[in-house]
């Protein structure tokens, strides 16, 4: 009898959920994603590359900050410096993309503490894992974090000014990732976290990774006269843009995304006539919504090409909202869904 490790096991039986949350959404068209979804979940979850040899301590972390200006819609590169006085040893992320990369790339012992979406199997792809490790924090529970005594606690840009405050009250050392959503800047984030935290080897084996695999699913993705247009439609109308990730996993796979395609830089709400104006080939909407029934149903849709080819397709969450390595998760998923389209369709 053939033997699989636990971890293969875990990622076999986690795509078999996401599988079944897909159906159960009520499409009855299964993804048929290029790559093997298992072997690709379990691969960008344990990541171990040549091992450096150790850095001085303290060490000074020269890098850039994304920062998005809500009100301008605007992003701006910012240059700056991170002293780092001694390896972190208990470290604490504060946002799912975070947890997922130290998952991969850090000794999972020096991990003390996951925030609560780490733990949602609609926000992560480690949520099992996280589970059953612990222990788990609210996004508010500042008290608790400084309880943990970590020494390093990595924030982003969505992070609570009052949270950043409080742990530099408490002299707790943080570090703001600043945003990052598409799969350039995720690259760049996973080498900036591994030079502060010590695991360089890691995070380059990891980027590697990435690359490697994203030319793999591209070199099976079949030929087109023209790419397939698809519309990401959230709740309350909203679609993403050129700095979302979902731009970035319709790139990897030779996809338009028609937010940016219709020049929206990060999101923007647009009503049923823009939608049908901007007639996409696809449309995918967030899985557990009714959104796909109300698509379907509106009368000012009758004519929009998606609609009336039934290709509007619910995709659990977790694909949508990914900032991390697990990116290319997403984007083989997706390619599952788009390139099984019959092509009188498209």
């Amino acid at each position: 009898m053939r033997k699989y490790s636990i971890a293969a096991v875990l990622a076999l039986a986690y795509c078999l959920i996401a599988s079944l949350a897909y159906s159960e959404a009520g499409n009855e068209r299964k993804p048929v994603p290029p790559l093997d979804m298992a072997r690709l979940h379990n691969e960008l979850s344990l990541v171990r590359g040549k091992v450096k040899a150790e850095g001085p301590w303290p060490r000074q972390i020269r890098y850039t900050l994304n920062v998005y200006d809500f009100k301008t819609d605007e992003f701006r590169r910012e240059a700056k410096t991170f002293v780092v006085k001694k390896k972190p040893l208990r470290i604490i992320p504060h946002a799912v993309g975070v947890a997922e990369i130290l998952w991969a790339i850090c000794p999972r012992e020096r991990l003390i503490a996951f925030n609560e979406f780490a733990a949602d199997p609609e926000s992560s792809f480690i949520a099992d894992k996280v589970r059953v490790r612990g222990p788990i924090f609210k996004s508010k529970q500042t008290e608790l974090v400084i309880g943990y005594r970590p020494d390093l606690v990595f924030t982003v840009f969505y992070s609570s000014a009052d949270f950043k405050e409080k742990l530099g009250q408490a002299k707790i050392p943080s570090f703001d990732l600043g945003y990052f959503g598409t799969i350039e800047s995720i690259k760049e984030q996973i080498l900036l976290m591994g030079d502060i935290i010590g695991e360089e080897g890691n995070a380059s084996a990891l980027v590697k990774l990435i690359d490697t695999r994203i030319r793999e699913l591209k070199a099976k993705l079949p030929r087109r006269n023209r790419p397939i247009r698809v519309l990401y439609y959230d709740e309350g109308g909203y679609v993403p843009g050129t700095s979302s990730n979902f731009n970035s996993i319709c790139r990897i796979i030779g996809a338009v995304n028609v937010g940016a395609e219709q020049g929206i830089k990060s999101w923007s709400q647009i009503d049923y006539e823009t939608l049908l104006k901007w007639n996409p080939d696809v449309i995918v909407v967030p899985g557990r919504s009714k959104l796909k029934e109300l698509l379907m149903s509106n009368r000012v849709l009758t004519h929009a090409r998606a609609i009336k080819n039934g290709s509007v397709y619910y995709v659990p969450s977790v694909y949508l909202r990914v900032e991390s390595q697990f990116m290319l998760l997403s984007a083989d998923y997706l390619a599952g869904i788009i390139y099984r389209q019959p092509r009188k369709q498209l």
